[in-house]
């Protein structure tokens, strides 16, 4: 009987409130984010979130140069780096609850909020000829697919260039899935969580020259996360 003992044979405590973070993948690129909920019943939670996260237009291929070694590789004609931040409340709402100490509550989860994205000019390293010379130097420049051909490239540069020139693009957020926690203790969270999610921009993101942009980014994801309850 022991090996069938349910959670109605714990001690009952009641959790006011939990803390979570994790990390996760989506169909443009990665995300990581981080909750505090608050129980409003005892299958129920309102979520306070928020999300980093980058997206990738769906045509970028990365690239290096086949000429030189340990050189970092570039994606050619990609033009910005995107980021997003994610403010968000959501709803979680246990339908299928634990059956014992070891088992799983599934929960639908939805999220609504503001997407605020960051596009950061890509900068590169290129080779420029030297005045009145037939040689040439490696500088860094903000790539611009209209002067510099691929021949041109030789590796992308660090990150830090082009932060004074990040630009700001406001939309809107929402996100639907299901979560699953499978913590074998009740004050802590063990979860994988899966579902889609939408970015809605008031204009399109110029990630990618010479191709179609777009202001709608839909993506399905998957997180892991892990947290803790408390009582207050």
């Amino acid at each position: 009987m022991s090996a069938q003992e349910t959670i109605f044979e714990e001690k009952t405590t009641i959790y006011s409130s939990e803390t979570s973070g994790g990390i996760g993948v989506h169909s443009n690129g990665f995300h990581g984010l981080f909750r505090y909920g608050k129980f409003t019943t005892g299958f129920t939670k309102r979520i306070y979130e928020i999300e980093i996260a980058n997206i990738r237009h769906p045509k970028e291929i990365k690239s290096i140069n086949p000429f030189e070694d340990n050189t970092r590789g570039y994606v050619l004609g990609k033009i910005n780096q995107f980021y997003v931040i994610r403010p968000n409340i959501g709803v979680h709402k246990v339908f299928i609850p634990k059956q014992s100490i070891r088992g799983v509550s599934v929960s639908f989860i939805s999220h609504f909020g503001l997407s605020i994205g960051f596009a950061k000019p890509i900068y590169l390293n290129i080779r420029e000829r030297e005045p009145n010379s037939l040689g040439t130097n490696i500088v860094k420049r903000r790539y611009n697919p209209e002067i510099h051909e691929s021949g041109d490239i030789y590796s992308k540069a660090s990150f830090l260039n082009g932060l004074d020139h990040m630009r700001v693009y406001p939309g809107g957020f929402a996100k639907f899935g299901f979560h699953f926690d499978f913590a074998k203790s009740r004050d802590r969270l063990r979860s994988i969580e899966v579902g889609a999610k939408l970015d809605v921009f008031l204009e399109e993101i110029p990630i990618m020259a010479n191709t179609t942009n777009r202001f709608l980014y839909p993506n399905l994801y998957l997180s892991i996360l892990f947290g803790s309850r408390k009582v207050e």
